[in-house]
């Protein structure tokens, strides 16, 4: 991994490179959202990008393809791991703006509707 704009842009290091197309030569970008203003210290410039609640929802659909393939009960605590670190992220978020979070949902955490704005969990779309 090669970090490009702390906290907003990295190169992922790819394997099996020689059956991707010639377009990512150097490997994937992750681009995370960056936005200016009060609530963004340290932030110089804007542009859209995903959230890390995001790349969580896709390593949990990851883990549970794999363990389709594979099944080991350490896929188990992976899952347990990935959808606490989505739960804390949410609750955090929801803290910041005043809301309630349905902590029921932890199992299927990843399957929650999120706000089309900011991606949150149990936005209600009057945020931004």
């Amino acid at each position: 991994m090669k970090v490009i704009d702390p906290g907003h842009i990295y190169v992922l290091r790819v394997l099996d490179d020689d059956v991707l197309p010639s377009t990512f030569p150097f490997g994937f970008t992750l681009t995370f959202v960056k936005r200016e203003g009060t609530n963004y210290p340290g932030n110089i410039g804007s542009h859209g990008g995903t959230t890390t609640q995001e790349v969580l929802r896709a390593l949990i659909d990851r883990t549970k393809y794999v363990n389709g393939q594979i099944p080991d009960q350490r896929n188990d605590q992976v899952l347990y791991h990935l959808r606490s670190a989505m739960l804390e992220l949410e609750m955090r978020a929801a803290q910041r703006h005043g809301r309630l979070l349905d902590l029921t949902i932890f199992d299927q955490i990843e399957d929650q509707p999120t706000c089309e704005k900011c991606n949150h969990i149990g936005c209600p779309g009057d945020c931004h």
